[in-house]
């Protein structure tokens, strides 16, 4: 199958697949997102995510460009990437 069955409306042309040279090694690459007000990692964000045949995982498409919501200072935050151990 060369061509996604959906495709975001939203982008004027569909995006190229990834090359395996572009695929991020997750296992050597773990982080976390925590807030950038509070540290805490109990933050939600609303997205939309679309299934990918040729990666066979759900992938996100757009988060909508609103802030995340921190549980932990129960408010807007903005997002800070943290490594895990």
């Amino acid at each position: 199958m060369r061509e996604a069955l959906l495709l975001n409306p939203f982008n004027a042309s569909p995006e190229p697949a990834p090359s395996p040279a572009q695929r991020v090694n997750r296992r050597a690459t773990r982080s976390t997102p925590v807030c950038s007000n509070c540290q805490s990692d109990d933050i939600v964000s609303h997205a939309v995510a679309q299934w990918s045949n040729e990666a066979q995982e759900w992938q996100l498409a757009n988060t909508f460009d609103q802030p995340a919501h921190c549980n932990g200072c129960n408010g807007p935050c903005g997002i800070v990437w943290l490594p895990l151990n």
